[in-house]
């Protein structure tokens, strides 16, 4: 168990719970996770991520999900922040370097009535042509 770090456990136990709690406690999977948890021997790892990657993709993206939630949940409470996780910065923030470099640019753009946010490109939405 030298090789298997803390953070790497930490991490398997958050799998470890969410998946418990979106499969079941005797589920397959969750025993395998699990095991690889309170062992950290390399072969149940092993065993542990191929039991995972036999699920089908939307599962192991729902697992993924609620487990990064339980993740930001455990670091919010490590921090002693009671506010949901995310920055005081507005995302637009982070773009306006890159607007004021490229004035053409910007005004290419279309601008919704609603404000600054602009309608995705055509690849992203969901309708079709």
């Amino acid at each position: 168990m030298a090789d298997f770090d803390r953070t790497d456990r930490k991490a398997l136990g958050i799998l470890s719970d969410t998946v418990s709690e979106k499969l079941g406690p005797s589920d397959k999977v969750t025993r395998e996770i699990r095991r690889a948890y309170t062992s950290g021997k390399q072969i149940d790892r092993f065993m542990a991520r191929a039991a995972f990657d036999a699920l089908p993709d939307w599962q192991r993206s729902d697992i993924g999900s609620a487990a990064e939630h339980l993740a930001h949940a455990i670091i919010r409470e490590e921090l002693g922040e009671v506010a949901p996780f995310g920055t005081e910065r507005d995302w637009r923030d982070m773009d306006v370097p890159q607007r004021q470099a490229r004035p053409a640019a910007r005004s290419a753009r279309k601008q919704d009535a609603g404000g600054d946010m602009q309608s995705p490109p055509r690849f992203l939405s969901r309708t079709t042509r």
